[in-house]
């Protein structure tokens, strides 16, 4: 029997909490808990996941400020789903070895159930993620992270157990699902406008859902675009953001204005 790492099961004991959450948010949650949700869920997805670890640290797709790279790090980090070591890790094995022998999450050799809900049993290869282990802020955010989440946990808890469930467990829920519809749905279904030697494909539910994420195949035809878009109504809310963020694209502007 496979012995996997105490993060998988961090992770998976997680999960199934912030599952569990769904009940008493939709038995007591007024409107505005529901909002407080979609809130953070959106800097945990946007800011967090498709900004920082997929776009930033995964493919160095665009460069950041500084501040920007700790602020989306510490975003995704809140998202409860792995560390940016261990998810930057992860998906660069993935493009490396898409839809084949070795992809850390292919529904088309592990199922979707397994993708879906119990990819936390991949154990990431450090070698995908030498750049991050080089990083002080990183490898602090990863060596602590179990301490990181038992304090939030603890400090929601003793300030309103409703916020608990508001501003961290149903966000982490929501962002869980939708992130790992991407490499579910997009490698099953879906529309491809570029040939790709994968199985990816863009979808308009995790399109929307994800901020732009969803906007597969074009990704995988160019995975260093900072922008996932290619026809009008593939709205990428990410990549958007990114482009009034990208020092070389705010550098290029004054150039060309002082020019």
């Amino acid at each position: 029997m496979k012995k996997y790492s105490k993060d998988s099961w961090f992770l998976f004991i997680s999960q199934i909490i912030t599952h569990l959450s769904l009940v008493p948010m939709i038995i007591y949650g007024a409107w505005y808990h529901w909002l407080i949700a979609f809130i953070v869920y959106f800097f945990t997805g946007c800011f967090g996941m498709t900004m920082t670890f997929h776009r930033l640290l995964s493919h160095k797709s665009w460069k950041a400020p500084r501040w920007f790279e700790i602020f989306g790090t510490l975003c995704g980090t809140y998202g409860l789903t792995g560390s940016s070591v261990g998810w930057t890790a992860i998906h660069r094995q993935h493009h490396h070895k898409t839809d084949i022998v070795g992809d850390p999450h292919s529904p088309e050799i592990d199922g979707f159930i397994k993708v879906q809900w119990f990819s936390m049993f991949v154990t990431p290869n450090p070698k995908y993620a030498v750049h991050l282990l080089r990083d002080k802020v990183h490898m602090f955010l990863h060596n602590y992270y179990y301490h990181i989440h038992a304090g939030l946990l603890i400090i929601w808890l003793l300030y309103d157990p409703m916020l608990t469930l508001a501003a961290y467990l149903i966000p982490a829920c929501i962002l869980w699902n939708a992130g790992s519809a991407i490499n579910t749905l997009n490698h099953l279904s879906g529309y491809r406008l570029h040939d790709t030697k994968d199985n990816s494909a863009n979808n308009f539910l995790t399109g929307y859902l994800m901020w732009g994420e969803g906007w597969h195949n074009n990704h995988h035809h160019n995975p260093n675009n900072k922008s996932f878009k290619t026809k009008w109504w593939e709205i990428d809310i990410g990549g958007w953001l990114i482009e009034r963020i990208d020092t070389t694209t705010i550098d290029s502007n004054k150039n060309t204005n002082t020019a």
